[in-house]
């Protein structure tokens, strides 16, 4: 009997699952994400945007660009006016004090500065000099010059100032603690360097390493060869002869050509003199001859623009032919432009030695007729140890022109901000001599403030190159505010402007031009989710940035015939429609409580304002906001003030039409989706609501996140996320997200915001399992969403493991999809060029087309896909196999893939292959015919303020009621609870529902591991049952086992087809007496103190 019975339900159960499979599709799905994004009020919102009329009003690209251009201009005008106020300073001062100011390679009292990222004092300067600086050389500043520093701090976008002299001494405002105090020299660097000169360089060193220069010697001529290498900026170019019986060069491209001097190029000459030893004689005819080979081998219309500079440095005597004949023949061919310093070291040189050294630097043999001969300078250094300053000052200060013009650095990261700066310099004279330079640092971002928040409308964007094509600021160089990206070398503008003929794109630079080009959008992650190529017609426009001293140029590009659509009506003001998220600087209105770890108000959401949201998006940046400043916001958009903080309309605008989203979340949705860990909306005018409300950083810009940016790429979609580690201690979680646009034809319709929310994995999954049921039989099958870049967004992985290290992609963890997806070419690599790691860049992307529009069903590899309609994703039914454990990569999930190179298999991880570059011109072999990648979202210097004292006894936001949870289904249906399987050692546990706190991953954190008590449960324990009552248990759950599988195989069709089940959705009942006996308001605090959560995604984070 026992046996038919058991048959029956096998036999029940095989023809639903049958059926489920054959059943099994996307729509369902695509119906529950659908409710989801009405559960955060897309509808409602979406249909409150519908009602608004809207003026379109055509970009003018010309005046926009003449604005900006002004504005950028301005700027460097105030740099170049404080910059001539310092030097006047100097100049009269003549440094003449010989009080010592404070010394910055020591501690001082220092205040932490928001402006300049470190501890400062605005109220001293500080000094600090190389150990070789001799002391009777150095003078210093007077208060005069301090007093015309302090007020340069009027000028915003300047950084440090700083003063270096022909001594090395260096004078650094406001005071700090620095570093290296005994080696750093200014005089070696760029920022020093480009002042003495308007032109650029060709410098090469001929070294000796006969056996003359053996030991210490030639350890301090590799150093002091190190040092030249330093002077130069990219700009400059550099070669290294070595030489004792013969003359050798670097191999390759290094050996018949001067090379600019890149971080690689700088790399391969510092292992190359690292390898060299001292032995044999020193010809110094075969050294010059292979010296003068690199200036011969640059054009004449090159070489006429720039200084040429041969540094020939020996410990010896010649053992071979004429060095002044070979001088005479080799740089009459020249018109004699390349000037010639020798440096003799070592005690045993004698005095002939020395007199062939001087009649070598003043080219005794050369003919003025020829051109005129550049006399240079014989130095015998007193020791070993001041080489490196006799080398790495050989620039002439005598020629050094006073100009009355700054000269500015290339961009470089700031050792402070680790942002990118530019350095602005003057030269000062004393006595009517060049005697050092005065010097200030500007932020990037905030030169060029407007460029980095142009209202792009979603098809336009800005950048500045200099007179020599090189790119300063252009959406596909990493962000200047980027405190993780490093310096960039290669940066022509070829680069980043590549579609067409990308001359003619440089020549539009000269004037207005219309041209075909492609623009590249990221969708997300650079390295994850890659770059989509949108060709359009469009219209570059160009203007001078004049200022004294700029060569730059700047160019914005708009789509032809591109319009800004402005929302044609003036809200009124609201009662509460503004509530800033700083709680430090405006009150909150009660109640306070903590949601998960962070401390919140239920009443109400939170705005928070980025530099979008204002007129003049550089007077928001970098300063500190106050009490009075978020009164003025406050003040302003309540009618009561109607001076304008500096607020857009449009963001304005924004401010009121969003408002109306509160109410829904504090009631429809609180009450009919517990399940929503966070809901905010985003505006395009640098707006942004949070429910419930919480402070976000202050420089926390939702623009540059990935999940803006995947959602602005698929607009109108459901946009959903890889799961990931939310930061604020809401565990496992994945984000769906959606635009909210302008009412008109699809491809008309343009976005005003975008809506989002958090949800748990655990919740997805039950829903999954709850609108599939083939999915909870985990015996033989595995549901699985990934999106259609292939990163899995549900999976059994996801549910097995505690954490999360980032997102995984289909290919690391489904090898045998994966290699039918992409042989069905379902499931194909997409390239683009890594541009400054000389990469190409491979992601993933997933799309069906052709008869495969409603999916595909694998029966040899025993998988199905399904599209899921109006979403990013696609739903997988997979029949388990035996060899499921195969895996397309074998590397780890969380790896880069920029250092993940490619393998020879179709299908493989995220990865890059390398590309064919020219390091001796800079350049890639091919220019032509590739997609850019987009730059890497940015890494913001941001700090956080500390919650903990004031989440410590303040009670849930939302009524958790966990324990009166008694199944898993309604445990993960309040976003604050989870359902706990297994006790802190790992060992499983009955399943009970408890805070997510005290249980983020089904683990429980504590020892104690075991469900609380509901409601009346708490009084006193039931009697335990009879035996009987077991046997009739049994027998009624077998019989109603049978009855629901035929039920279920027979509605389940139709049940799907009508699409009305609404329960998931549907507030979970909560037990009554759990309510009659307790106020989960008021709950215990069963919160840890600290959580150990990083996101790459939540709106919560720097990462996000």
């Amino acid at each position: 009997m026992r046996g038919r019975f058991v048959l029956l339900c096998l036999f029940a159960l095989n023809l639903a699952v049958l059926q489920n499979a054959q059943e099994f599709n996307g729509d369902t799905l695509s119906s529950e994400l659908n409710k989801l994004a009405d559960s955060i009020g897309w509808s409602f919102l979406q249909g409150e945007y519908n009602k608004l009329g809207y003026k379109e009003t055509k970009i003018d690209g010309e005046k926009q660009v003449d604005e900006i251009a002004g504005k950028i201009g301005r700027r460097m005008i105030e740099v170049d006016n404080a910059l001539k106020k310092l030097k006047e300073a100097v100049e009269e001062d003549q440094m003449s004090s010989a009080d010592v100011p404070q010394d910055c390679c020591v501690d001082g009292d220092y205040q932490e500065s928001i402006r300049f990222r470190t501890q400062v004092s605005e109220h001293h300067l500080c000094y600090s000099k190389p150990d070789y600086a001799e002391q009777k050389y150095l003078r210093f500043p007077s208060n005069n010059v301090l007093s015309a520093m302090k007020s340069n701090l009027d000028v915003k976008h300047l950084q440090f100032q700083y003063i270096a002299n022909g001594f090395g001494l260096f004078i650094n405002y406001p005071a700090t603690k620095l570093t290296d105090c005994d080696t750093y020299d200014p005089r070696f660097r760029p920022f020093y360097v480009s002042t003495t000169t308007a032109v650029p360089r060709d410098v090469v060193v001929a070294l000796d390493i006969s056996n003359s220069m053996r030991g210490e010697k030639l350890n301090e001529a590799r150093r002091a060869v190190l040092t030249v290498m330093e002077t130069l900026s990219v700009k400059d170019n550099f070669g290294v002869v070595v030489f004792n019986d013969e003359a050798k060069t670097l191999d390759g491209c290094y050996e018949n050509q001067l090379v600019p001097a890149t971080s690689t190029t700088k790399k391969k000459f510092k292992d190359f003199l690292s390898s060299q030893s001292g032995d044999g004689g020193a010809d110094f005819d075969a050294a010059l001859r292979k010296a003068f080979m690199y200036f011969k081998a640059n054009s004449s219309v090159e070489r006429n623009s720039r200084d040429q500079i041969l540094l020939f440095l020996t410990g010896g005597e010649n053992i071979k032919g004429s060095p002044l004949e070979t001088i005479r023949d080799q740089n009459e061919a020249l018109q004699n432009r390349v000037v010639i310093h020798t440096f003799g070291i070592g005690t045993e040189m004698g005095i002939a030695e020395r007199e062939l050294l001087k009649n070598m630097a003043e080219q005794k043999m050369n003919n003025n007729s020829y051109g005129y001969v550049k006399i240079g300078k014989p130095v015998f250094p007193e020791n070993l140890k001041s080489l490196r300053e006799a080398m790495g000052t050989y620039y002439d200060y005598f020629s050094v022109p006073i100009s009355t013009h700054p000269t500015y650095t290339q961009p470089y990261k700031d050792f402070f901000t680790n942002e990118k700066i530019i350095t602005g310099c003057l030269p000062f004279a004393i006595n009517n001599a060049f005697s050092g330079v005065v010097c200030a640092d500007i932020l990037l971002s905030e030169l060029v403030a407007e460029i980095l928040y142009i209202k792009q409308e979603e098809l336009s964007y800005a950048f500045i190159i200099d007179g020599d094509e090189r790119t300063i600021v252009h959406p596909l160089l990493p962000d200047p505010r980027d405190v993780k990206a490093t310096d960039q070398d290669i940066n022509n503008i070829y680069n980043f402007e590549t579609s067409g003929d990308v001359f003619q794109i440089i020549d539009s630079m000269k004037k207005k031009k219309n041209l075909v080009t492609s623009i590249i959008e990221g969708r997300g992650e650079k390295y994850l989710d890659g770059s989509t190529k949108i060709t359009l017609k469009a219209v570059y426009y160009w203007t001078p940035i004049v200022a004294p001293g700029s060569n730059l140029s700047l160019c914005i590009v708009v789509e032809q015939n591109n319009t800004v659509a402005d929302i044609d009506f003036t809200p009124q003001p609201s009662s509460g429609d503004f509530l800033y998220h700083r709680w430090d600087l405006n009150q909150w209105p009660a109640p306070f409580c903590r949601h998960f770890n962070r401390y919140a108000t239920q009443a109400k959401c939170t705005v928070k304002l980025t530099p979008d949201a204002f007129t003049e998006a550089y007077s928001y940046t970098g300063v500190k906001e106050t009490e009075v400043r978020v009164k003025q916001y406050k003040d302003y958009l309540s009618g009561d003030i109607f001076t304008n903080p500096g607020l857009k309309a449009s963001a304005v605008k924004s401010i009121r039409l969003t408002y109306p989203i509160e109410k829904f979340w504090t009631t429809i949705s609180r009450k009919e989706a517990p399940y929503l860990v966070w809901r905010y909306v985003a505006t395009q005018n640098g707006v942004m609501r949070n429910y419930p409300g919480i402070r976000l950083t202050d420089d926390y810009d939702y623009k540059l996140r990935p999940w803006y940016h995947r959602t602005v790429a698929q607009k109108l979609l459901n946009v959903v996320s890889a799961p990931y580690e939310d930061a604020w201690g809401a565990g496992k979680v994945i984000s769906l997200t959606k635009t909210v646009s302008t009412r008109g034809a699809t491809h008309e319709r343009k976005i005003e915001a975008i809506l989002g929310t958090d949800l748990s994995i655990y919740y997805f999954n039950q829903l999954l399992e709850d609108k599939y049921p083939i999915c909870a039989n985990k015996t033989s099958y595995n549901c699985i969403v990934i999106d259609n870049s292939g990163f899995l967004v549900m999976h059994p992985h996801f549910i097995e493991t505690k954490s999360l290290k980032g997102q995984v992609h289909i290919a690391y963890l489904e090898g045998r999809i994966s290699r039918s997806l992409i042989k069905k070419g379902i499931m194909y690599r997409q390239p683009c060029r890594d541009t400054g790691n000389k990469k190409d860049q491979f992601t993933y992307r997933v799309k069906l087309g052709g008869t495969e529009l409603n999916g595909i069903v694998d029966s040899e590899e025993g998988y199905q896909l399904r599209p899921v309609s109006g979403s990013n994703v696609f739903l997988i039914l997979k029949h388990k196999h035996k060899n499921d454990e195969d895996k397309c990569c074998n590397v780890e999930y969380f790896r880069d893939p920029s250092s993940v190179q490619c393998g020879t298999g179709q299908c493989t991880c995220l990865c890059y292959t390398d590309l064919s570059f020219n390091d001796c011109k800079n350049q890639y072999e091919i220019m032509g015919g590739f997609v850019p990648c987009n730059s890497q979202l940015p890494t913001l210097r941001s700090v956080s303020t500390p919650e903990e004292d004031l989440v410590s006894n303040l009670p849930t936001c939302f009524p958790t009621n966990c324990a009166c949870r008694k199944t898993e289904r309604e445990c993960f249906r309040t976003s604050g609870c989870s359902w706990c399987t297994s006790d802190t050692h790992g060992d499983l546990v009955d399943g009970f529902c408890d805070l997510k706190e005290l249980c983020p991953y089904q683990q429980c954190l504590k020892d104690e591991c075991s469900g609380k008590c509901c409601g009346s449960e708490c009084n006193s324990p039931p009697p335990p049952p009879e035996p009987g009552f077991y046997i009739g248990v049994s027998v009624g759950a077998g019989l109603f086992v049978i009855v629901l599988i035929i039920v279920v195989v027979l509605i389940i069709r139709k049940q799907r087809n009508r699409g009305t089940d609404d329960t998931y959705l549907d507030p979970t009942y909560d037990n009554q007496k759990c309510k009659d006996k307790e106020d989960y308001n008021t709950m215990p605090n069963y919160y840890v103190a600290e959580l150990s959560a990083h996101s790459e995604e939540s709106i919560n984070t720097n990462t996000s």
